[in-house]
């Protein structure tokens, strides 16, 4: 455990002052704004197409949608980029294989890498979220209708639902980080899992301010972190490590 904490401390140092981790939140930070924008001029059209008993289920859908895209972005995306640049570097400078010559075992190496880059990814993106959601609210809903419409299901989305799915994803990219020569393509590939997945569940009636949608990115990420720990108990080897990273 004393091995696990000074590795997450020092993955998580090195990731915040990694230029590329740095750029990538700056870059996610500025991307938030054209999304409250949009979001804005959307929920304002619903409002005045009709009745808000009417339009409701649209205007907290929207909500919800502003939230999640700004969650996916700065919790899954942010988290998978601080981890994999980093690493990729560690790799190319023969510094994982120093780190493997100590007694630190490759299971502390890879949850001290992901977790190094999962968690300020978290402390960003919660706030990041909550903050679009409760702007949108203070901007276009409480002055047309008077109230707030924030459903439960919407929160739990940011706070519950997309970091498990982001836990999962970061720990999947950082183990094929790795144990590939190239966790690049392993990044891309788990981003484009994640915009399939959800892109698929709101024509499957799964909204966006919904418990099912809590759900099934819940039970996305934590399929993904059971099938990451599977993975890891047969191929994490110091061998296979330090082989992926000769290749580089």
């Amino acid at each position: 455990m004393r091995h696990l904490r000074a590795l997450a401390f020092h993955s998580l140092r090195a990731n915040l002052r990694h230029r590329q981790g740095l750029f990538a939140a700056m870059a996610l930070l500025v991307a938030i704004v054209p999304v409250f924008l949009g979001m804005q001029d959307t929920i304002s059209k619903i409002l005045k197409s009709g009745p808000l008993d009417l339009v409701r289920p649209h205007v907290t859908d929207a909500i919800g949608l502003s939230g999640y895209l700004v969650a996916l972005l700065c919790v899954v995306f942010l988290g998978v980029m601080l981890g994999i640049g980093p690493l990729t570097q560690e790799k190319a400078k023969g510094a994982l294989e120093a780190l493997l010559a100590t007694p630190v075992s490759p299971w502390t190496v890879w949850w001290g890498k992901f977790l190094g880059g999962y968690l300020p990814s978290v402390f960003i993106g919660i706030p990041s979220s909550l903050g679009v959601i409760w702007a949108l609210e203070a901007a276009v809903i409480a002055p047309s209708v008077g109230r707030t419409l924030l459903p439960t299901e919407i929160v739990a989305v940011v706070v519950i639902g997309v970091p498990i799915l982001g836990l999962g994803i970061a720990a999947l990219v950082n183990l094929l980080g790795l144990i590939l020569p190239n966790p690049n393509m392993a990044a891309l590939g788990m981003v484009l899992v994640v915009i399939a997945v959800s892109n698929a569940l709101p024509p499957a009636g799964i909204g966006f301010s919904s418990w099912a949608f809590v759900s099934a990115n819940a039970g996305v990420g934590i399929a993904v972190l059971l099938i990451s720990l599977a993975l890891a108990s047969r191929l994490l080897t110091k061998e296979r490590i330090v082989l992926s990273a000769r290749r580089i």
